[in-house]
């Protein structure tokens, strides 16, 4: 199976979201301090996690239409 150039430029963005829970990040930024918005620190990483994979997931389907489309 080959990918088109499109879709390797859009799972760079999904490689990102995936380091980003993975547990040595998550490690790091397992702290009680510093409140961020008055959440721990663990709690603002996963929501800011869950927005960050929303705009990837957005960015990588308009670079692979694009790039497609080419």
């Amino acid at each position: 199976m080959r990918l088109t150039p499109g879709e390797r430029r859009a799972l760079l963005f999904l490689l990102l979201v995936v380091v980003g829970f993975m547990p040595p990040v998550t490690n790091l930024a397992n702290r009680i301090e510093p409140f961020v918005m008055g959440l721990p620190f663990l709690l603002f990483w996963a929501a800011f996690m869950i927005l960050f994979t929303s705009a990837c997931m957005f960015v990588a389907h308009r670079i692979q239409e694009r790039t497609d489309k080419r």
